[in-house]
């Protein structure tokens, strides 16, 4: 198998360098005109030879460039050679001029009157000498531009709203300030309805350490943001030293808990206030209590806020929106998304474990027994 493909490739490739230099070889651009043959026009040829035997005429001129010319036979007409030689046979005959740039003659008849030409030598007295380019005249100082004067600011036109401007956009404030209190109404109720316990706890945390809890969320509000931005670059090493993406998900972790902290300690609050305004005391079932103060007053709280953002351009509601966040965070920190009380309470212990047991046991030994 190998031989039939072998034998083949071998012929190919002499093939090919048979014919590598013959296509490579300069073409042939002779032109030959044989014995006794008649050429009834003019002859011009391009890098090649020209040949003219015993016997042939050219009834023309004859213009060669870049080659020689062969000449044995008769022209009627001019000869003129470029970058070429005239080599004349014995029967070479040219009734017209005969003219060779750059060539030279050779003859063996009595051929005459060619002119070979190897240098152009011209007499410069005719040459008339060219005057000198005059200097250019000093040009005058270009006069100074005056100051442009400063264009007039354009006055700009106050835009009055229309009265149906106004009502439309104030329609859409308050439906927008109703929608998002309504939404924070549902998510109170589901608190409530969740986590009332934990709600309990940390509404009784807000109510009874309001100033500890605003320090405590504000604490909390500026260390989880740092402590995250801190981990980036820890999580980033932990990668390169192939340790895994572990800081990543504390990261996640933190700025959820962060996020569900603020929404629940406005809850919180919301249920604070709730209980304050719709509170029935101690009547009812404490379930509903709870849930219908975390709906209510969270919705309110929420409507609240807004309103007085809408109405103080953002001053008043900002102010109100950053305690109430910060005491709630706080509440929620403190007890741990109401999981534990605050402030913490010891644990009771048994009344046989007590140091002062025995004591007390021995003296109501001693006491008479009763009548």
């Amino acid at each position: 198998m190998k031989r039939r493909v072998l034998i083949p490739f071998v012929l190919a490739l002499l093939i090919m360098a048979a014919l590598v230099p013959a296509t490579f070889a300069a073409p042939s651009f002779d032109t030959i005109i044989d014995e006794n043959e008649v050429v009834n026009n003019d002859v011009v040829v391009f890098d090649g030879d020209l040949v003219i035997r015993d016997g042939a005429i050219v009834n023309g001129d004859v213009t060669v460039f870049n080659g020689d010319a062969l000449v044995d036979g008769q022209i009627n007409g001019s000869l003129a050679l470029f970058n070429g030689d005239v080599v004349a046979g014995p029967g070479a005959v040219v009734t017209g001029e005969c003219v060779l740039l750059n060539g030279g003659v050779s003859t063996e008849s009595p051929l005459s009157g060619c002119t070979a030409v190897q240098s152009f030598d011209f007499d410069q007295d005719w040459l008339n000498e060219i005057p000198g380019v005059p200097a250019m005249p000093e040009l005058p100082a270009v006069p100074e531009m005056p100051a442009v004067p400063a264009v007039p600011e354009i006055p700009v036109a106050p835009i009055i709203p229309s009265p149906e401007s106004r009502f439309r956009n104030g329609t859409a404030v308050f439906f927008g300030i109703l929608s998002s209190s309504l939404l924070f109404g549902l998510l109170g109720l589901l608190a409530g309805a969740i986590m009332p316990n934990q709600l309990r706890q940390i509404v009784t945390t807000a109510r009874d350490k309001s100033m500890v809890s605003g320090a405590a969320g504000a604490l909390t509000a500026v260390a989880v943001p740092s402590l995250i931005i801190l981990l980036i670059p820890v999580s980033i090493l932990l990668i390169f030293v192939c340790i895994g993406l572990l800081g990543f998900p504390i990261m996640f972790l933190l700025a959820m808990g962060l996020v569900a902290g603020g929404f629940l300690g406005w809850i919180a609050v919301g249920t604070w206030l709730g209980m304050r305004l719709f509170g029935r005391g101690k009547g009812g079932n404490g379930g509903d209590h709870i849930i219908r103060s975390a709906a209510l007053g969270t919705a309110l709280l929420t409507f609240i806020v807004q309103l007085l953002g809408v109405i103080s351009f953002g001053i008043a509601g900002g102010l109100m929106a950053v305690v109430v966040s910060f005491i709630g965070l706080g509440a929620v920190a403190l007890t741990q998304f109401g999981l534990k009380p605050y402030p913490r309470r010891p644990q009771p212990s048994a009344p046989g474990n007590t140091p002062d047991a025995g004591k007390v046991d021995a003296v109501l030994g001693t006491l008479p027994p009763e009548i």
